[in-house]
């Protein structure tokens, strides 16, 4: 048997790269995360204007298998709803776009729109104020939102984000997908825009002032949240530019500033609250803890 020995090659000969392979892995990582940036930014956006054109039959037939349209209503829920539809009158509402109000025995101080024309009152709220005037602001600033179709939209967002998620895990978009479906009538997890939130403030103050002929007393809520939060020394904390929901007090201060630019007045008679919603408010043991 001959030997075997192991050769020296010239350095010349030897095929190795010049390139770097974890560069260029990096670079094209980089470039596809631009690419998929840009692609959810378009998508998103596209999605939104997209959404708002969909006919709100689609929209109520979809929505209306997360809530109970079928049983009686409440005395809470008439009392709501009689208040909300006169406070559609001023500015009414899209063809075709209804509107159904929800109470719920919640200790929540809350009120939230979604999609097909469905608002909810809880129970905390109403037990944080004591007049209609207060109650008429909140609720007109959701009827705002839905008078301008935000819910839709918020959802259009949602969907694209899934959309791109599928593309890249396919798991993670139908996870999403199904998440964003199982929770489209509770659309509380969904932020409107700062800009949403700022058209549905005036357009809930214009209301308040073509019903009582004031806005004395609309406030009330955002003031009532703003001493809880400063009871428990939390306050807002947060910047208000990093907000949805723009800071307390910049609020109360710019729909006062809008009642003065209007010549709405600002003083007036203090409507109490219809007797059902009254009883509720009376019957508090303990505050709520705003959420």
């Amino acid at each position: 048997m001959g030997t075997y020995s192991n050769p020296q090659l010239p350095q010349d000969e030897i095929n190795v790269s010049e390139k770097r392979p974890l560069a260029e892995f990096l670079i094209l990582a980089a470039g596809l995360f631009v690419v998929v940036a840009a692609g959810s930014l378009l998508l998103m956006l596209f999605a939104q204007t997209v959404a708002a054109w969909l006919p709100f039959s689609a929209e109520r037939a979809v929505a209306d298998r997360f809530f109970d349209t079928a049983s009686q209503r409440s005395e809470p829920e008439v009392a709501l709803q009689r208040l909300a539809d006169a406070l559609v009158g001023p500015q009414g509402l899209p063809p075709g776009v209804t509107l159904r109000v929800h109470y719920k025995a919640q200790p929540v101080a809350n009120a939230t729109a979604t999609v097909g024309g469905h608002v909810t009152i809880y129970q905390g709220l109403i037990e944080s104020i004591d007049s209609e005037n207060a109650l008429a602001l909140v609720l007109a600033h959701e009827i705002g939102h839905v008078r301008h179709r935000d819910p839709v939209q918020a959802i259009g967002r949602g969907l694209a984000l899934a959309v791109v998620l599928s593309a890249i895990s396919a798991g993670a978009g139908s996870k999403a997908a199904d998440w964003l479906v199982g929770n489209a009538g509770t659309l509380t997890a969904l932020s409107f825009s700062r800009s949403q939130e700022a058209r549905a403030d005036a357009d809930a103050l214009a209301a308040v002032a073509a019903r009582y002929g004031h806005v004395a007393g609309a406030g009330e809520f955002f003031t009532e949240m703003q001493r809880r939060a400063t009871l428990k020394n939390d306050g807002d904390a947060a910047p208000s530019f990093m907000r949805t929901h723009p800071a307390t007090d910049d609020r109360l201060m710019r729909l006062d500033q809008l009642a003065i630019d209007q010549g709405w007045p600002r003083t007036g008679p203090v409507t109490p609250l219809p007797e059902v919603l009254a009883a509720i408010r009376a019957a508090r043991k303990d505050a709520p803890v705003p959420q």
